[in-house]
């Protein structure tokens, strides 16, 4: 009698080559009640690891996977996303292996891709990027067995994550208004529901608190432009104008910028703005943007080798981005330049 091999025992277990390799070699990545079903039916069909090898290699799809669940102008707009498949695409290249990319509007769709890619064998993980507070992709993808490496914050299910500094990100940008003498600071998220906006508002709302400045918290429905503008227009025609925003992203500084000449407001000398993301677009602009600078083309390559690792041998390691720093320009200059 033919021995099963691990593809055999994903068909019959229900869920994919990779999940069944990381039950049978004790890994994680796999639920424990989907680690005992792949564990059950191994048993039944009589495995055996020497088996496991050849059908192991043969599994491979060869392909990692990244799904982006954002509207198309705004992907299209956002440096951050170019340079990070940038960086991911300079792993893979020289690792032999290729990149399947899609751009979705939500969640649902992201997690019915996964399924597509789950049962037709295309991808032998995937980055998940914008994680959520009890993130529906990450059961889903549990339940698969379909690893993945999470950027953005350490993973709970011990599988290999990139984790952000946010907290470090706001305290930069709060203590540099602070000192060009702005003590009315609002910040403007887009898309609430990520953590990332979230770990924002709660760090900005207790510098607020620990420096003596008044916070607002202002919330755009998505990363475009329009939306930057429409936000910034409802902030300023507010009870307390600010006299310092700091947005999530330069594409809604952009839509800010231009709110606030429409409104008559002299961005820079009568508001500062700050984007927590920094581009070309950014130096291009007048006045030039204060923002924040990342290096997301070493986040995605460091995502895509945790990952690769992950897949090759047993690891769920969590490393700390670097450091992000600020880069100075007119949109917030100081006290004494701003009656000019």
């Amino acid at each position: 009698m033919e021995r099963p091999t691990i593809r055999d025992i994903a068909t019959v277990a229900g869920v994919s080559p990779s999940a069944v390799s990381f039950a049978l070699n004790g890994r994680s990545g796999v639920s424990q009640t989907t680690r005992r079903r792949i564990l059950a039916v191994a048993n039944e069909m009589g495995w055996t690891p020497n088996a496991a090898a050849r059908a192991l290699s043969a599994s491979r799809a060869g392909a990692l996977g990244l799904v982006i669940a954002r509207p198309s102008q705004s992907v299209a707009a956002e440096r951050f996303f170019f340079e990070f498949i940038l960086g991911m695409q300079a792993a893979l290249t020289s690792a032999g292996v290729a990149l399947l990319l899609q751009i979705v509007t939500d969640p649902a769709q992201e997690i019915a891709i996964y399924r597509a890619w789950w049962s037709q064998q295309r991808v032998d993980g995937v980055v998940v990027v914008d994680p959520r507070r009890d993130d529906p992709r990450l059961a889903s993808l549990s339940e698969l067995g379909l690893p993945y490496v999470l950027v953005g914050e350490r993973d709970e299910a011990g599988m290999p994550s990139v984790i952000g500094d946010e907290e470090g990100m706001i305290e930069i940008v709060v203590d540099h208004l602070l000192e060009r003498g702005r003590r009315r600071i609002a910040y403007m998220s887009g898309m609430s529901t990520l953590l990332h906006t979230e770990r924002r508002s709660a760090a900005i709302a207790s510098l607020g608190r620990s420096r003596g400045v008044e916070i607002m918290v202002s919330t755009a429905p998505d990363y475009t432009e329009r939306s930057g503008a429409q936000a910034t227009t409802e902030l300023i025609a507010g009870p307390r104008t600010p006299d310092a925003i700091v947005y999530d992203n330069e594409v809604l500084a952009v839509g800010g910028l231009a709110a606030l000449r429409q409104e008559g407001r002299r961005p820079g000398a009568d508001i500062a703005l700050v984007s927590l993301e920094d581009s070309p677009l950014c130096r291009a602009l007048s006045p030039a943007l204060t923002s924040v600078h990342r290096e997301p083309a070493i986040m995605g390559d460091t995502a895509t080798r945790l990952l690769l690792e992950h897949l090759s041998q047993e690891g769920g390691r969590a490393v700390q981005c670097a450091a992000p720093s600020l880069v100075v320009r007119d949109s917030s200059p100081p006290a004494e330049n701003r009656a000019s």
